[in-house]
């Protein structure tokens, strides 16, 4: 495991973060506090993860999908309440209490963001190809 600390990324965490923050405690409409804030939620791991790891990225973006995806489903089995911490705001908050599955393509549309801005220029494809081939 390498360690490395990478300015770029841990400025994007942290302007992610204020988003975040700001977006839980003044935002009200749930679409926007749903669908924005798990996009934004996806990319923020993502930055934070690549702040301090020199981890392979494309590994990095699988995973914080899957991961995401199993915290989901973990609500749809009532896991805060199973670990006796539904009283807790903040696990409450972390963990999440219901299952949505708009919750699942939020995270999935945070990780197609990240994968298109972190390798969108790696292979540049001919421009003069047309539809189909033909």
């Amino acid at each position: 495991m390498k360690f490395r600390f990478d300015l770029k990324y841990f400025l994007l965490f942290i302007g992610l973060l204020i988003v975040e923050i700001l977006i839980a405690l003044y935002v009200s409409n749930p679409m926007i506090r749903g669908s924005v804030g798990d996009v934004l939620v996806v990319i923020l791991i993502y930055c934070f993860i690549q702040s301090f790891f020199a981890w392979n990225k494309k590994k990095t973006i699988i995973g914080i999908g899957i991961f995401a995806i199993l915290v989901e489903i973990s609500q749809a089995f009532h896991l805060v309440e199973k670990l006796g911490l539904q009283d807790s705001k903040f696990f409450s908050t972390i963990i999440g209490t219901t299952f949505d599955l708009n919750d699942i393509w939020a995270y999935l549309a945070g990780c197609t963001v990240v994968w298109l801005l972190e390798f969108y220029e790696d292979k540049p494809t001919k421009r003069n190809k047309k539809l189909l081939r033909f």
